[in-house]
């Protein structure tokens, strides 16, 4: 079962995820030859002051 996990900032709207969601789904479908109840997808949000990189807030 391929479990894809999506760090992003939030505020991105339902329907983007969605299209998002169903169109890494269709690629790993094709890829990997697995049946599209198999694929997990979760989206994992956190504000813009939760990121860092080389230890400076995004």
């Amino acid at each position: 079962m391929p479990i894809v996990t999506i760090s992003m900032y939030s505020g991105r709207n339902q329907k983007e995820k969605d299209r998002l969601a169903e169109s890494i789904t269709d690629n790993i479908v094709k890829i990997f030859q697995v049946e599209r109840e198999e694929v997990v997808i979760v989206f994992q949000e956190a504000p813009h002051g939760n990121w860092y990189a080389a230890g400076i807030r995004l």
